[in-house]
Order: C-alpha cells, then sequence, then structure tokens
C-alpha cells in the first residue's frame, strides 16, 4: 500500500512541475517581454513613420536589430546611431530631407533618416520588405545584385540573410505587444503573422539569446 501511495504522490509531483513548466512556458514571456523587447523613442518613431508612410512597427524592429536602442552605438565598419547610418546615407539623407547639418547620434535625428530611408528603399523595390531589408543591411548594389539573380529568397551573406529574418520576426513582436503604445494603424508592409505561439517562440528565443549571448 506503502508502494502505491508513494507512486501516486510522485505522479501528483510530476503533474504540478508539468503544470509549472506548462505555465512558464506560457505566462513567462508575458511577464519579461517588455524587459526583452523594450520600446523607446516612440514619439520619435509615431511622428516620422507617418511622415514617411511606414509601419512604425517596422521601424522599431531595424532600431532593436541595429542598435538596441542606444542612440550612442558605432558598428565596427563606422555605422553609426539609432538606427547605424554609414556616413555616406547620412549625408543623403540630411540632402534630401533639408538637413543644412545635423547630428547622427541625435535619437531623433536617427529616426527621421532611418524611417526616410526605409520608405525610400521600399518605394524603389515596390514594397518588398526583404529587398527593402537587404538593402539596408547590405546596400542596395547587392540587393539588386540577389534580386536580378532570383536568389533574394536564398541570400548568400549569412549576416544579410539573418538580418532580413530578424527584422520581420522583431516588426512582428513589437506590431502585437506595443500596439497601443505605436499608435498602430493597419500596416502598410507587415506580413501577418501575429499568431500568440509564434510571438511566445520569438521572445523564447530572445531570452535565451540574452543569457547565451548568442
Amino acid at each position: 500500500m506503502l508502494g502505491k501511495r508513494l507512486k501516486i504522490r510522485l505522479l501528483l509531483a510530476l503533474a504540478v512541475l508539468i503544470g509549472l513548466g506548462a505555465g512558464g512556458y506560457y505566462y513567462l514571456p508575458a511577464i519579461l517581454g517588455d524587459t526583452v523587447y523594450p520600446l523607446k523613442y516612440q514619439e520619435h518613431i509615431i511622428k516620422y513613420s507617418r511622415e514617411c508612410n511606414v509601419d512604425p512597427a517596422l521601424v522599431v524592429a531595424v532600431i532593436f536589430q541595429e542598435s538596441r536602442f542606444n542612440p550612442r552605438a558605432v558598428s565596427p565598419k563606422g555605422a553609426a546611431g539609432l538606427m547605424q547610418f554609414m556616413p555616406g546615407t547620412a549625408k543623403t539623407m540630411a540632402r534630401e530631407l533639408g538637413y543644412s547639418s545635423y547630428d547622427i547620434y541625435d535619437a531623433e535625428t536617427s529616426v527621421h533618416f532611418g524611417a526616410c530611408h526605409i520608405r525610400d528603399l521600399l518605394i524603389k523595390y515596390n514594397g518588398n520588405l526583404d529587398a527593402a531589408l537587404a538593402g539596408y543591411n547590405a546596400g542596395t548594389g547587392n540587393a539588386d545584385r540577389w534580386i536580378r539573380l532570383g536568389i533574394l529568397d536564398n541570400i548568400p551573406f549569412y549576416e544579410t540573410n539573418n538580418y532580413v529574418k530578424r527584422v520581420k520576426n522583431y516588426q512582428t513582436v513589437y506590431a502585437a505587444m506595443y500596439a497601443k503604445e505605436l499608435d498602430l494603424t493597419p500596416p502598410l508592409q507587415v506580413e501577418k503573422s501575429n499568431e500568440t505561439a509564434q510571438i511566445r517562440g520569438y521572445i523564447w528565443a530572445q531570452l535565451f539569446a540574452n543569457i547565451f549571448k548568442i
């Protein structure tokens, strides 16, 4: 009889552990979501996303991928600021937008340049988000060549291939988590994929990435 009772207790303990594990899987992302995926500078993001007619969640996703909201970020290649502009591209955007002088480390300036640069890329590539993101990361020369060769779905640059996938995933997460904060209207170029399970998976992946510094 004691053995049977022990088995029952072990089964109950196992059920509790499974329940806690399942609860953690489902609810931990909701609890830690804004820590894993923070949001800053939303007033600038909303303002210039409207001006440039791009999805605010896409602008946020690019910022998150590029600098994790650090306006002083500088890449090994010399890209600088919140949205990581190379000097030449920053000068081009300044001329386009009528800036006589600018500070690329200023968060508002970077968001203005970035939102309008994304708009320009989307116009150039007829709304093709993959092409626009590839152009943002690797330059339009490379993006044009990949389109010409028909390999945009399998970009040979690992960094760019990964970049496109990550930004699209982040766009999905931010659109779902911060729809009110970003004052979202139906986005023009977001690929609809706001399923709860998928978003939860993105958050878990980012949690592990942060833990193991992947």
